[in-house]
């Protein structure tokens, strides 16, 4: 359990587990935490004030978007993206989840599924395969914590059948890929219509 702890805390989580969960709180962990229409410069403006101090949202929106400055001031990160991208959804997916910028409905809905799918899977997991696939996972990228942001919580119900750190790792990647793909999906028809 000690050499476990070690490295939680190497990928910067001393104290696994150590905020209390409620069921209420469980239910909401892949449900949509904040949600912000940005729908102009104002909007952007207020929403990068408003969030600015959360911890995930700079990293998150810049780490797949690699067309913008990596030294964005947070409070200057989402109207960043609006001049990239143009309108979209701000959207915290889940209180421990990561922070999105979607063009519409439909792609909000699809990373909601894609991290509502590693959070299922996470929760039957062994801490071992989880720690794993988190190592593997931040060794991709700074931004890449999803499973160490859960992790926080005692979310986890392993069960004898639970997935493996290779399933995890996928369904993270893929998370992050889709995150990137919108992205850069959604910064061409901006910048094409321009």
């Amino acid at each position: 359990m000690a050499d476990l702890s070690a490295r939680w805390a190497a990928l910067g989580l001393p104290s696994p587990r150590s905020q209390p969960l409620s069921e209420g709180a469980r239910a909401r962990l892949a449900h949509l935490a904040e949600l912000r229409d940005i729908g102009g410069p104002s909007e952007a403006a207020r929403a990068g004030a408003e969030f600015a101090g959360e911890r995930w949202l700079r990293p998150d929106l810049l780490g797949v978007r690699p067309w913008l400055a990596p030294d964005t001031p947070a409070r200057e990160v989402v109207p960043a993206v609006l001049r990239a991208e143009w309108t979209g959804f701000l959207a915290l997916l889940g209180e421990s989840g990561p922070w999105v910028y979607a063009p519409d409905v439909r792609a909000l809905q699809e990373l909601s599924g894609a991290y509502a799918a590693l959070v299922t899977a996470a929760r039957t997991a062994p801490e071992a395969e989880v720690l794993l696939a988190a190592e593997r996972s931040l060794a991709l990228g700074a931004h890449r914590t999803l499973l160490v942001r859960l992790e926080v919580t005692p979310y986890r119900q392993p069960t004898r059948s639970g997935v493996s750190a290779e399933r995890l790792h996928d369904l993270e990647t893929a998370f992050w890929t889709l995150a990137g793909t919108q992205a850069a999906q959604a910064h061409a028809r901006w910048q094409a219509r321009r």
